[in-house]
């Protein structure tokens, strides 16, 4: 977010000398300050409430949010943290009105690097890496039904080595591409069963084997999530 440059912008009742000043609150372009100022800019520890409802209190530097500060929507939202040349940039937590929250790394006001999502009940967490808003990279995500994937994830989606957990304990660990279960992967049921073997748009498919609860092994041959019989399997 960046704010109003008076650089070229007449401020009444300031002087333009370098050292740092104290000012009472006054109007400025854009709404009202109160703070410090170098020459006619905004520089040091000062808050700046908008004309649009919402407010800005924190460090600046040469007019712009630079360091340490708060933002504060008028909707009640916020994001804290850190700013750079008044960007939201670096460490910080930022909430949505739906009550959502985020803590973590940011990129020019976007989840960028670490952190952690959460909505309003903690239902939907996920932790682990983001590239430009989007969860990139490897990271666990809590579901709402209670499933937990922990694994790799490319811009949003499920993607690369992961392991689905059901809370039932069955779990699966293995390939997935674009939020489906895709190539090599094993099953495991609570009772201890497992397919091993190949998997196609969330579904065995293909060649894989099957071990019982006494680890008995035999082979199986799947087609769109059904198990065939192997001489349905040669035929295709």
């Amino acid at each position: 977010m960046v704010f109003v440059d008076l650089k070229n912008t007449r401020v009444e009742g300031i002087s333009g000398g370098e050292g740092l000043v104290e000012c009472p609150e006054m109007e400025i372009e854009g709404g009202t300050y109160k703070g410090q100022w170098k020459g006619k800019l905004r520089h040091g520890e000062g808050k700046f409430s908008t004309d649009d409802g919402g407010s800005y209190q924190g460090q600046w530097e040469h007019d712009l949010a630079h360091g340490q500060g708060k933002y504060v929507y008028k909707d009640g939202t916020y994001y804290v943290g850190e700013w750079v040349r008044g960007e939201q940039s670096g460490q910080a937590i930022q909430s949505w009105e739906d009550g959502c929250t985020y803590e973590g790394q940011f990129l020019n006001g976007q989840k960028h690097g670490s952190g952690t999502f959460m909505s309003k009940n903690g239902d939907l967490v996920f932790k682990g890496q983001f590239l430009v808003d989007r969860m990139h990279g490897v990271g666990e995500y809590y579901f709402g039904d209670g499933r937990i994937y922990s694994g790799q994830w490319d811009t949003g989606r499920m993607h690369g080595d992961g392991v689905m957990q059901w809370p039932d304990h069955s779990h699966y660990s293995g390939r997935y591409q674009n939020d489906m279960r895709e190539g090599e992967g094993t099953l495991t049921w609570p009772d201890g069963r497992k397919y091993r073997g190949q998997w196609s748009n969330g579904k065995a498919h293909g060649t894989g084997v099957m071990v019982d609860v006494n680890g008995v092994e035999k082979a199986s041959y799947w087609r769109n999530g059904a198990q065939i019989s192997a001489e349905a399997a040669a035929a295709t």
